[in-house]
C-alpha cells in the first residue's frame, strides 16, 4: 500500500491557523533518530524545527524563531506530532 499523506487543520489556543501534513513512517524515523539522544530524550531544539519543516505545510516555512511564545511553539510542535503518530 503507498503511502497517502493526510492533512489537517489545527488553530492553537491564541487562535493561529496551521495545516498539519502527515509525512512517510520512514522519513518521520529518521527524524526520531536524528532528534533523540542515546538515552531517548528528544532534543527539542532539532525535533521542533524539523517538525516544523517536514509537518507543519502551512504557513509554508515557519521556523521556531517565527512564533511569540515558546508556548505556542510547544503546543503547535506537540500537536502535530500527535497528528503524526495517530494517523
Amino acid at each position: 500500500m503507498a503511502f497517502q499523506p493526510k492533512q489537517k487543520e489545527f488553530k492553537s489556543k491564541k487562535g493561529n491557523k496551521y495545516v498539519f501534513q502527515t509525512i512517510p513512517n520512514s522519513k518521520y524515523l529518521e527524524i526520531m533518530d536524528e532528534t533523540t539522544t542515546a538515552e531517548g530524550k528528544p532534543l527539542l531544539s532539532k525535533l521542533y524545527a524539523a517538525t516544523l519543516e517536514n509537518i507543519v505545510v502551512q504557513p509554508s516555512g515557519l521556523t521556531v524563531d517565527d512564533f511569540d511564545s515558546f508556548k505556542e511553539l510547544q503546543e503547535v510542535c506537540e500537536a502535530a506530532l500527535t497528528f503524526q503518530q495517530s494517523e
